[in-house]
């Protein structure tokens, strides 16, 4: 590896200050070697957050104290954000919680991570601390914890869906030990904020890797995972079907039912809006209603969601729709108010898409008349 040309220039000059203060850490240094994009690049120091943000300030960097009682300073580097982390470790853990107590000691910073190649260390000349074998995981394809499986789960219980996430993205099948541990311990996910769940189960049905998510989806099901999240079961034929990347529209296709209970997943109102239409609108209504009355946006995702729920062919893609040519100034001229100017509006709209959106504006006022 040549980190004078892998390191963007912000990294290297987080090094150059920090000198040989510093390490990448993490999932950067994993997917360095891995050679795939860097969405974050994470730092390790034993500086502790208060001569971190002396360092950085002294050399003119915004530090922001993002997670100081956990030993995050944020460096903001050309309007980018890299955080630097004191290493520690972590005492009192209750699978939500701990209290982390500041160390000079890297092999302990690394032993308070979840998995083996989550726990690699890289100076500025690309030079790498391994402390358990994760390099050696990387290339076997294996998604190992750290140690014991069961301590490190009891350290954070959302490491069980972080286990299948990475799994997912990184292994060629489950490590045994750590899915057994997580079967063991899927009691504990009801312990977790409904956010924290929301953003790592995302994750995982966010993955590129559809067949892969399908089998763990697929997992998580038949080792009564899923059921200690959610209250209905996964439709996964409906999720293995969809035709899209949408984010919502996975969710839809996944878990959204009659009983679906938008908190579980932590809904977001335009996720609530989407899924209320989807659950009320009528599959069997002529498409051109629909569109007529509806976001075109809108209308094609309940197509995509439709198809993928009960295994049907989609339309072919909409073609873009002519201006609908009536304004209620115009049923206002002929005379029509209040409830009487709603109802001719929709009746308007309804022969317009009868006629599939042919009919002009003189026609469908000669109509309503």
């Amino acid at each position: 590896m040549q980190p004078t040309k892998t390191f963007p220039f912000e990294v290297k000059k987080i090094f150059e200050i920090f000198g040989d203060d510093i390490l990448l850490v993490g999932g950067c240094v994993r997917d360095l070697l891995l050679k795939k994009k860097i969405n974050d690049f994470d730092f390790a120091t034993k500086f502790l957050p208060a001569e971190t943000t002396r360092i950085l300030e002294k050399n003119k960097i915004k530090a922001v104290p993002t997670g100081a009682k956990f030993g995050t300073i944020t460096a903001v580097v050309n309007g980018q954000n890299f955080e630097i982390t004191t290493l520690r470790k972590d005492n009192e853990t209750d699978g939500r919680h701990c209290e982390p107590e500041f160390v000079d000691d890297y092999l302990l910073d690394a032993s308070r991570r979840d998995f083996t190649v989550n726990a690699l260390y890289m100076d500025s000349r690309g030079q790498i601390t391994d402390y358990f074998d994760g390099i050696s995981d990387l290339k076997k394809e294996k998604v190992r914890f750290i140690g014991n499986a069961n301590k490190r789960i009891e350290e954070d219980f959302l490491r069980i869906l972080r286990f299948f996430r990475f799994s997912c993205e990184y292994a060629e099948k489950l490590d045994f030990e750590g899915l057994a541990a997580c079967v063991d311990q899927r009691k504990n996910l009801k312990k977790l904020s409904r956010e924290r769940i929301r953003q790592e189960f995302l994750k995982l049905i966010g993955s590129k890797k559809k067949e892969r998510v399908v089998a763990i989806l697929k997992i998580l099901e038949e080792k009564k995972i899923a059921e200690e999240i959610f209250s209905s079961p996964l439709n996964i034929p409906s999720f293995e079907r969809l035709q899209s990347d949408d984010l919502k529209l996975k969710i839809a296709a996944l878990l959204l039912n009659e009983n679906f209970k938008p908190e579980e997943i932590c809904a977001t109102n335009i996720e609530k809006k989407l899924f209320h239409f989807f659950l009320s609108a009528n599959p069997d209504l002529d498409l051109r209603l629909l569109r007529a009355f509806h976001n075109e946006d809108l209308v094609w995702n309940f197509c995509l969601f439709t198809a993928a729920k009960n295994n049907l062919p989609l339309p072919e893609k909409f073609k873009k729709l002519p201006e609908f040519p009536i304004q209620s100034k115009d049923l206002i001229d002929l005379g029509f108010k209040n409830k009487a100017l709603g109802d001719a509006l929709d009746k308007t709209k309804k022969l317009w898409a009868e006629s599939d959106f042919k009919f002009d504006k003189q026609s469908l006022l000669q109509l309503v008349k």
